[in-house]
């Protein structure tokens, strides 16, 4: 386990969030692509906190939008997050 991934999805404040939201763009790629408003009505949470964690995910490399300047951007695993999802539990 590298030192960023497990603050991200075990140690972190808001691991637990993260590991969902993997979870749910999983089953959400399996259907269509998932974007910012499902993930946090799904999650029932605001649109705010959501895009903070997709912020961090983006950025560590976990997740990637399709069409960055979009509307609605919808959003997809990398490959880094498929494994990741496998890895930790929700």
């Amino acid at each position: 386990m590298q030192p960023q991934e497990s603050i991200l999805f075990v140690w972190g404040k808001g691991a637990g969030t993260r590991r969902k939201i993997l979870h749910l763009l999983k089953q959400c790629g399996k259907e269509e692509p998932c974007f910012l408003n499902r993930i946090a009505h799904e999650l029932g949470m605001s649109h705010v906190a959501t895009r903070k964690h997709l912020t961090l995910l983006i950025e560590g490399g976990y997740v990637q939008p399709l069409n960055p300047d979009g509307k609605p951007v919808y959003l997809i695993l990398t490959e880094k997050g498929k494994r990741a999802a496998k890895k930790y539990r929700a």
